[in-house]
């Protein structure tokens, strides 16, 4: 028993229909390096589903006004910019504690880690900059992707119960944040 000619026409049209649907319509996510930075293209960009907060990405990205006045590869150096800069104060936070920790050699050690992630993951992303400034985006999210491997390091040494204080486990994550979001963005164009 054989598919009737009306049939396979049907499944031929619907068929060359969604085709062409799939081309014609273009891609919500299609953006270039050199595309403006408007408030609607941040939030298309924050609310991809692999960034865990999207209200903390817009936010972080937006308490500068210079957001708005940049170009995507612009808004990628940017963040890392951003990103390396509180990671260095979370160094300087972790080395401090680690001067100051007494007889607590686990709580020093754990310090210690925690200066030596942060130094990777600033490196890193320093190295993420440089690429994207030559447009080299693969070489520029490889750096990135170190970078956030590095910074889970402080995380790691500071979950379950401890006796540092709660605010360094927040600025761990937030710092992991930043990095995830500096990841995704130079994942744009690979």
């Amino acid at each position: 028993m054989g598919v009737s000619c009306i049939t396979r026409n049907t499944y031929s049209i619907l068929s060359l229909q969604l085709l062409l649907i799939l081309i014609i319509t273009p891609s919500s996510f299609s953006f270039t390096p050199t595309d403006n930075v408007t408030k609607e293209t941040l939030n298309k960009l924050c609310s991809q589903s692999i960034l865990y907060n999207r209200r903390f990405c817009v936010k972080w990205l937006t308490a500068h006004n210079r957001t708005t006045s940049m170009n995507i590869r612009g808004l990628m150096e940017f963040a890392a910019e951003k990103a390396q800069a509180f990671g260095q104060e979370n160094l300087d936070l972790m080395d401090l504690f680690a001067k100051i920790s007494g007889n607590d050699k686990q709580f020093k050690n754990a310090c210690v880690e925690c200066v030596n992630g942060y130094g990777t993951a600033i490196k890193e992303l320093e190295v993420a900059k440089e690429f994207l400034r030559n447009n080299s985006f693969q070489q520029a999210y490889n750096a990135a992707y170190n970078a956030l491997d590095y910074a889970y390091v402080c995380k790691d040494q500071f979950e379950g119960p401890s006796n540092e204080p709660p605010f360094v486990l927040n600025r761990s994550v937030k710092f992991i944040e930043m990095c995830h979001i500096v990841r995704f963005f130079t994942s744009l164009f690979n």
